[in-house]
């Protein structure tokens, strides 16, 4: 009798982050749908979920995890990797406390918005040391001494005058102080996907503070887009720069969460 193989192929991987804290969410009341209807990934822990042997159409994903808003997007594998596809998925904590926990929510609407996210003015999680052009490794520095860990994700590198941000995307942390940065280091908007040669990368200047980004959500479309980013509440630093995107318009403005603000 032939020896029967089967394959196992990863056809998506799904990564789960409180989009305020930046921390994993090991919720275990997590329910997944699929264009719809309840699917069954395999839960790896730590907040990953991977889908195998499931194939590579494209689908309507849709999350629902205890004490979070459901969370709804599109899965194209075109944007995604071909070789390991991952979805980063930011949950939005509900209007109600979760673990005793507070929020604070800035919503409106403002016509033709594309996209919301924020970051913390006074909490950054390093400062920018040297940059190796040649290699793209950028060294980086907490200004109380302690630890720096950086996921393989998306930050803002926030200007000296602390009025807009670029992002910067982490391929891997090479020591404690030092980071890897994907070609480009921080692309300006509209530049060209297409991956520049490595003397091209711009010089990232010393001492710019990195944070973390809190994404947001954009509904409706047209003149009745709405927008919603929530935050914790901990009374002290609730002070962000929001970056939003109008039409082709990349728009920075800072808001106070305590405030009953509204886009301008």
């Amino acid at each position: 009798m032939a020896a029967s193989v089967i394959r196992a192929k990863l056809d998506l991987a799904v990564r789960l982050y409180d989009t305020t804290t930046g921390a994993t969410v090991d919720e275990r009341n997590v329910v997944f749908l699929r264009d719809g209807v309840p699917v069954r990934p395999e839960s790896r822990g730590a907040g990953v979920y991977v889908f195998i042997n499931t194939g590579r159409e494209d689908f309507l994903m849709q999350i629902d995890v205890f004490g979070y808003d459901r969370y709804e997007t599109s899965v194209r594998y075109e944007e995604l990797d071909e070789r390991l596809p991952v979805c980063y998925v930011f949950l939005m904590p509900s209007e109600n406390t979760i673990r005793g926990k507070y929020t604070l929510s800035f919503s409106g609407t403002l016509p033709f918005l594309k996209s919301i996210e924020a970051v913390n003015l006074n909490r950054s999680i390093c400062v920018t040391g040297d940059h190796n052009t040649r290699t793209n490794v950028l060294s980086v520095f907490h200004p109380s001494g302690g630890m720096i860990s950086l996921d393989e994700y998306i930050y803002g590198l926030l200007s000296a005058d602390k009025t807009s941000y670029e992002k910067i995307e982490v391929e891997k942390m090479v020591t404690q102080k030092q980071v890897q940065l994907k070609i480009p280091a921080n692309k300006a908007e509209g530049q060209s996907d297409e991956v520049p040669k490595k003397k091209e990368v711009p010089k990232i200047a010393p001492n710019l503070a990195i944070a973390r980004i809190v994404h947001g959500i954009v509904q409706g479309e047209g003149k009745d887009t709405k927008y919603l980013i929530r935050v914790r509440d901990d009374g002290i630093d609730t002070r962000y720069l929001v970056r939003y995107e109008v039409e082709e318009e990349v728009r920075f403005q800072v808001v106070d969460f305590h405030d009953q603000e509204v886009l301008q």
